[in-house]
C-alpha cells in the first residue's frame, strides 16, 4: 500500500514536471530569441535527404568524400550527382554536436510521413513541396523544444530514482523529484531548443547507472554469476548484467555528440570501477593485480563503445574536422576561456570564480530555498565521505583487530551507502569546479549540476524528518577519533536520537512549500506574451509616425518587431484580423559596445543624440556590464548616467518587465483569483544576463522632453 502511494505521488510529479516543461512551448514564435537556438534551427533547415529514398545509401556515401559535397563542382559528372546535390547531411555549425540537429530533424520527417498517410486514409489531399525532405526553421525549433522539454521531465525521474538508490527512504526520493520539478532553471532550458536539457539527462543517466552497479543488491544478485567466473575475468562481476555497461556507453556517446563537455560524464563510471577495483583489491588481501585484466576489459569495452556510439551520433565531428577542431577548439574555446574579448562576455570581466555563479547563478536558477537547504546536503554529504576516508586511513594504521563497521558510528555515517553516496558527490565538485573556473560563466554551463542541488535539499530535508541528530552525538564523534588517534581498543556508543515532533513536521512543510514558490512564479513567464511583443505594440501605438529612435546593437531580433494584429489603431493599415503595423520610424542601431574605441562612433552618438525622438534600450547587457567598468568605458558610461538623470534631455516613459511573479489574479492565460490585484514580483533582473535576456527582457523607453545642440551634447560629455 505503502509502495503504491508511492508511486501515486511520483506519478504526479511527473505530471507536473511536464505541465510546467511544456507550457506554452512555443511562447516567442516565431521570433525565437535565443541565438544558439536559433543556430541550431538553421543548421536543421539545411539538412536534406534525396527525395527517392532508395537513394540514401548513395547519399550517405557521398557525404563522407568531400569531391561530392553538394557545394563543390566537381562531381557532377557521376551516376548519382543528382542524388548529391539534393542530399545533404553536413549542419555546417560545429559549436555543438549533431545528435540533437539529428534528432530534431528526423524526427519531423518521421511526423510529416505519418501526418500524411493520415491525411490519405481520411482523403484530405496530400500537399506537395519543392524540397520533400526538408525541415522548416519553425518546426526544427519545435523539435528542439519537445526533446528539451522531455528530457527535463525524465530527468526529474532519475532524480527520484537516484535518491531511492542512495538512501532507500521514499520522504527523500519525493522530496527530491519534487523540488526538481519546480526547479527555475531547468523549467527554463526546458523552453530552449539547446542542449542543456539534454545534457542534464545524459549526465543524470550517468550517475544513476553507475550507481546502480555498486549498489548492494546488485552484488547479492550476482552470486551465481560469481560462481561460473574463473580467473583474471572474475572482476567482470562488477556488472549485473553487460547492459548496464552498454548503456552508460550509449549515453555517454550520445553526450558527446551532443556537446563535447559529455565527456565529463566519463566521470561516475570511472569512480565505480575504481570503487569495484578497491573493493577487490579487499577481498584479496590486498592483491590488486588479482583480477585487474578483467577491469581492463571492462573500461577498455566502456571507452571504445562510448566512442562508437560517439562518431555515429555525431558523424562530421570527423568528416569535417577542420571545421569541428576550428569551432570547438579554435572560436568557442578562445571564448570559454577569455582568450577571445567578445562583445557578450563583458559581464564576466572582473568577476570571482564561485562567488559569481553564487550570487548570479543559484540563487535565481533555484531559487533561495533550494539553493541553501541544498548547499548544507553537499555540505553534509561531502563531510560524510572526507570523514570516511580520515577513517579508513585509522583503521589501517591501528590494530588490524580493529574493524569500523563494527561499530555503531557506522549507522549514524551511512557506510553502506557512502561508496554510491562518492560517485554523486565526485560527479558534482569535478564537474562544477572546472565551469565554475572558466572565464565565461553562463547560467547554461551550471545546468547539470541544478538538479543534484534537489537531491542534496532532499537529503538534508529527510534527515531532519527521520531524526533530531544531538550535541551529544557529535561531541562523542569528535572524542572518538581523538581517543582512536592514541588508543585502538576504545569504543564508542552513541546516544539514541528522539524521533522529531510535530512541530518538526510542520517546519519541514514550510520549508518544502517555499522551496516550490520559485518554479511557480517562473512560470509565470510562459504565461504572458514576451516583453519585446509587448513593447512593441505600446511602440506602434504611443510612438508618432516618423519617429528618429536611437537603440543599441547586436540583438537577435530588434524592437519594433513586425507584427500583426486585429487591434485597431492610427498607426495600423487595412481592417480585420491579420492587419499589420505600419510606420516610418528610423531606428538606429547603434555599436554602444566600441563606442569608447573609435572617434567616429563618438561623433555618430552626436548627431543621433540631436536628431533622436525616443532611445530605447532593449536589454540589461550593455549599461549594467559596462557601467561596472567605468575606467575601462568611461564614454558608456558617461552616456548612461546622462540618460538616467535626465541630462540628455530624455526621460523614461515606460519600462516593460515580465518577472517571475506569484498572482492570484493575473492578467492574460491565468484565470481571475478570489483577491483581485494581489501579486507579487521577483525581479532578476541582476542575475546572470542570459538567465533574463532570452525570454523576459526588461525593456526601457525614453521620450526627448528637452532639445540639446551638438555642442552642449559635447559639454555634457566632456
Amino acid at each position: 500500500m505503502l509502495r503504491k502511494k508511492e508511486t501515486n505521488l511520483l506519478i504526479i510529479i511527473l505530471l507536473i514536471a511536464g505541465f510546467f516543461r511544456f507550457y506554452n512551448l512555443m511562447h516567442d514564435s516565431p521570433y525565437f530569441f535565443n541565438p544558439d537556438e536559433r543556430n541550431m534551427g538553421n543548421a536543421i533547415s539545411q539538412l536534406r535527404l534525396p527525395n527517392d529514398l532508395s537513394q540514401i545509401p548513395i547519399c550517405l556515401i557521398s557525404q563522407i568524400s568531400p569531391k561530392n559535397d553538394p557545394g563543390s563542382s566537381s562531381g557532377s559528372n557521376d551516376p548519382g550527382s543528382s542524388v548529391t546535390n539534393n542530399c545533404n547531411l553536413n549542419p555546417h555549425f560545429f559549436a555543438y554536436g549533431q545528435f540533437p540537429l539529428y534528432l530534431a530533424y528526423f524526427s519531423d520527417q518521421t511526423s510529416s510521413v505519418i501526418l500524411n498517410s493520415f491525411q490519405h486514409l481520411i482523403g484530405i489531399p496530400k500537399q506537395v513541396r519543392d524540397d520533400t525532405f526538408a525541415t522548416s526553421f519553425p518546426s526544427a525549433i519545435f523539435w528542439l523544444r519537445f526533446y528539451s522539454a522531455l528530457a527535463s521531465v525524465l530527468t526529474v525521474l532519475l532524480i527520484y530514482l537516484i535518491s531511492q538508490s542512495l538512501i532507500h527512504n521514499s520522504k527523500f526520493s519525493i522530496l527530491a523529484a519534487l523540488m526538481a520539478a519546480f526547479s527555475p532553471g531547468l523549467i527554463q532550458s526546458a523552453h530552449f531548443g539547446t542542449t542543456e536539457s539534454l545534457l542534464t539527462f545524459f549526465f543524470l543517466a550517468s550517475i544513476y547507472l553507475s550507481i546502480v552497479i555498486l549498489r548492494p543488491k546488485a552484488e547479492e544478485s550476482r552470486t551465481n554469476v560469481r560462481k561460473q567466473v574463473a580467473g583474471s575475468f572474475a572482476s567482470l562481476r562488477m556488472t549485473k548484467e553487460w547492459k548496464y555497461l552498454l548503456l552508460l556507453s550509449l549515453v555517454i556517446g550520445l553526450a558527446a555528440g551532443s556537446k563535447l563537455t559529455g565527456l565529463f560524464f566519463f566521470i561516475p563510471p570511472l569512480t565505480a570501477l575504481i570503487i569495484c577495483i578497491n573493493r577487490a583489491t579487499k577481498k584479496r588481501g590486498g592483491k590488486w593485480l588479482s583480477g585487474l585484466l578483467g577491469y581492463w576489459v571492462i573500461g577498455l569495452f566502456l571507452i571504445i563503445s562510448s566512442i562508437i556510439f560517439f562518431i555515429a551520433s555525431s558523424p562530421y565531428n570527423l568528416i569535417d574536422f577542420p571545421d569541428f577542431k576550428s569551432a570547438v577548439f579554435g572560436y568557442e574555446a578562445d571564448v570559454a576561456t577569455g582568450k577571445y574579448p567578445a562583445f557578450y562576455t563583458k559581464q564576466f570581466v572582473d568577476t570571482i570564480p564561485i562567488i559569481f555563479q553564487v550570487k548570479k547563478i543559484f540563487p535565481y536558477a533555484l531559487g533561495w530555498p533550494v539553493f541553501i537547504l541544498g548547499s548544507i546536503g553537499i555540505v553534509l554529504m561531502t563531510l560524510k565521505l572526507l570523514l570516511k576516508l580520515i577513517l579508513s586511513i585509522i583503521q589501517k594504521v591501528q590494530s588490524s583487530k580493529f574493524k569500523v563497521q563494527k561499530l555503531r558510528i557506522r549507522k549514524y555515517l551511512d557506510f553502506d551507502n557512502l561508496d554510491l553516496i562518492g560517485i554523486l558527490i565526485l560527479g558534482f565538485w569535478i564537474y562544477f569546479i572546472p565551469n565554475a573556473f572558466l572565464f565565461a560563466k553562463w547560467t547554461r554551463f551550471m545546468t547539470p549540476v541544478l538538479p543534484l542541488f534537489a537531491i542534496f535539499a532532499g537529503y538534508f530535508l529527510s534527515t531532519l524528518l527521520s531524526s533530531r541528530p544531538s550535541l551529544r552525538d557529535l561531541s562523542q564523534l569528535r572524542d572518538f577519533i581523538s581517543d582512536k588517534l592514541r588508543d585502538s581498543s576504545t569504543s564508542l556508543r552513541f546516544a539514541r536520537n528522539d524521533k522529531i515532533g510535530k512541530l518538526g513536521y510542520w517546519v519541514i512543510g514550510l520549508l518544502v512549500f517555499i522551496s516550490v514558490l520559485p518554479g511557480i512564479a517562473f512560470i509565470s513567464i510562459y504565461a504572458h506574451e514576451d516583453t519585446r511583443v509587448t513593447a512593441s505594440k505600446w511602440i506602434y501605438q504611443n510612438i508618432p509616425n516618423n519617429s528618429y529612435i536611437l537603440s543599441e546593437t547586436a540583438n537577435v531580433v530588434d524592437i519594433p518587431l513586425g507584427l500583426t494584429s486585429p487591434l485597431k489603431s492610427p498607426l495600423l493599415e487595412g481592417e480585420g484580423k491579420g492587419e499589420v503595423y505600419k510606420n516610418n520610424y528610423t531606428v538606429i542601431s547603434f555599436d554602444f559596445y566600441h563606442l569608447d574605441k573609435n572617434q567616429t562612433l563618438y561623433n555618430e552618438l552626436i548627431n543621433h543624440l540631436e536628431k533622436a525622438d525616443y532611445i530605447f534600450i532593449p536589454s540589461r547587457r550593455i549599461f549594467i556590464n559596462y557601467m561596472r567598468l567605468p575606467k575601462t568605458y568611461p564614454l558608456v558610461t558617461k552616456y548612461y548616467q546622462l540618460l538616467f538623470s535626465g541630462a540628455l534631455g530624455f526621460e523614461k516613459v515606460t519600462e516593460i518587465t515580465s518577472f517571475p511573479q506569484l498572482s492570484l489574479s493575473s492578467p492574460g492565460r491565468w484565470p481571475n483569483g478570489l483577491l483581485p490585484g494581489v501579486r507579487w514580483e521577483f525581479p532578476d533582473e541582476n542575475a546572470e544576463e542570459t538567465f533574463t535576456v532570452f525570454d523576459h527582457p526588461v525593456i526601457r523607453i525614453y521620450r526627448k522632453v528637452r532639445p540639446l545642440t551638438k555642442e552642449e551634447y559635447r559639454k555634457l560629455f566632456d
